[in-house]
């Protein structure tokens, strides 16, 4: 049944079947049939009306994934709504396989007054009362079932690995022919021609990607997998790669479940497996380990720790973080003279931004430390009131954010459910809002906070007061009293302070 239907028709029978396959394997695909024979004849021979139309399903969706499973999500409001009065299910395997998300169902469609049947358990919440122990402990085994079957899939990924055989995306370089991976020498030449680069020609990595960039519009270079052009990222990650001295990594990453989705994540090395000599290997292993030395990597890393307002400088064309930048001339005598400036992080990394006007760190440290004096230096300046005034401002504004996402988050769900969004369209815009909303309860939990108020207030004081060390490292001070500033592309400067509403 197509989901506009189910919509359109399941609030005229009270009484729903669901129905779940996690897999569009043939043998699965019986199972939906199989399932929905069952809750029939149960349904009949307990004297209900049998409706074809009353069958809710979610096809391919893994048990585990709460969030996912849209049939489900249409049960829940359905029960909040107060449209049905009864779910039947052929087992606590096809509600839910994980023991939070069972018992989570369970609550919300009991406390709408929704009668639950697991027909191979035998739970019945008419007959059950308060005692829960039967659906819990069963609901544990459901859970038990997916951890079980992970670490048997995962058992024989590896057999098959150690056997030569590659699992996973095919990389850059590479070829996969009867499961096992052949060098592409197109590609691989690329391959090489970074890591000669980067061990004997000494060329940083922002140097390579501007070359290969060059390459790529002469035709020399190849684009990368995703196509476009080479980003400074894909340099680093190629350098990194152990993938490409025949090396393949097992366990290194893993999946976990967070609200209701997975969510990949980057294990310890502790826990890695790792193979040596998989697959043919594009460049040798001691030109991997040269390029991942220490101090071949020190000599290469740009870290400039004196910026005293690293992070706090956007561009404002195009937003990302303000960098400094470093260069030097050499005189007749030999000796150097060195100027720092200002750089788009974006445009340093890509051209892909504007090119501003020359802004030496100097002028711009020297320009910010006089606005930050003539500031709290005017006669209606007053710390205190302007903190009270901003705090009370601020606190209001945010309630007033949190309640529209809150209003947005429902009003998508609801969009979802009628079918005018498609999953990935709905992940993506219901974690952005999610993402917001906790950056707001954060920020709205500091200012409800009156001790850390008055740590604000001090704390801003202490940093006023420390303006005129000129000579000393105020990178403390400057995150104290500047939100942000934003350089425009004809170097005009917007400063936004911390202690102003």
């Amino acid at each position: 049944m197509e989901k506009d239907e189910q919509l359109t028709t399941y609030r005229e029978y009270p009484y729903l079947v669901y129905a779940r396959v996690s897999t569009d394997k043939d043998e699965q695909k019986d199972s939906l049939t199989n399932q929905v024979d069952i809750c029939r004849y149960w349904l009949e021979q307990n004297h209900f009306e049998w409706n074809d139309r009353s069958i809710l399903e979610d096809k391919a969706k893994s048990g585990t994934m709460f969030l996912e499973r849209t049939a489900m999500q249409l049960i829940l409001k359905k029960a909040r709504n107060r449209e049905i009065k009864m779910v039947v299910f052929k087992s606590i395997h096809r509600l839910a396989r994980d023991l939070k998300d069972a018992l989570e169902i369970k609550e919300v469609l009991l406390g709408h007054g929704v009668r639950v049947v697991t027909i191979e358990e035998g739970y019945d919440s008419e007959f059950e009362g308060k005692n829960d122990m039967k659906f819990e402990m069963f609901s544990m085994f459901a859970a038990q079932y997916p951890k079980t079957q992970s670490v048997s899939i995962s058992a024989a990924l590896a057999a098959k690995v150690r056997k030569g055989h590659h699992i996973g995306k095919i990389p850059y370089g590479y070829d996969r022919v009867n499961q096992k991976l052949v060098i592409k020498e197109d590609e691989a030449a690329v391959i090489r021609k970074i890591f000669d680069w980067y061990n004997n020609k000494g060329y940083g990595q922002k140097t390579i990607t501007n070359k290969l960039n060059e390459g790529l519009e002469n035709g020399s270079i190849l684009p990368p997998k995703s196509g476009g052009t080479w980003q400074l990222t894909s340099v680093q990650r190629i350098l990194k790669n152990r993938t490409f001295c025949g090396d393949f990594i097992l366990n290194q990453y893993t999946n976990i479940k967070v609200d209701g989705r997975k969510k990949q994540i980057k294990n310890p090395e502790s826990k890695w497996t790792i193979i040596k000599d998989h697959h043919p290997a594009i460049v040798s292993r001691e030109e991997f380990e040269k390029a991942n030395n220490k101090e071949v990597v020190n000599k290469r890393r740009k870290v400039t720790p004196w910026n005293e307002f690293r992070g706090l400088i956007k561009c404002g064309h195009c937003g990302s973080n303000m960098v400094v930048m470093q260069s030097w001339k050499k005189k007749k005598d030999g000796s150097k003279t060195y100027w720092k400036y200002l750089k788009c992080s974006k445009y340093r990394r890509s051209n892909k931004c504007i090119n501003h006007p020359p802004i030496t760190y100097e002028s711009f440290r020297e320009m910010i430390l006089e606005r930050l004096k003539e500031e709290t230096k005017k006669e209606s300046f007053n710390l205190g009131s302007e903190i009270t005034d901003y705090t009370h401002d601020k606190i209001n504004q945010l309630k007033r954010k949190i309640k529209l996402i809150n209003e947005k988050k429902e009003r998508l769900l609801d969009i979802y459910l009628d079918g005018l969004l498609n999953k990935f369209e709905y992940d993506k815009k219901r974690n952005n809002l999610q993402n917001d909303l906790e950056k707001l309860e954060n920020e709205l939990y500091i200012y409800n906070n009156k001790e850390k108020q008055d740590m604000e207030i001090q704390y801003i004081k202490n940093a006023i007061e420390a303006l005129n060390n000129t000579n000393k490292d105020l990178y403390n001070v400057f995150n104290a009293l500047i939100e942000y500033a934003i350089i425009f592309e004809n170097g005009c400067i917007e400063l936004k302070y911390t202690f102003y509403n």
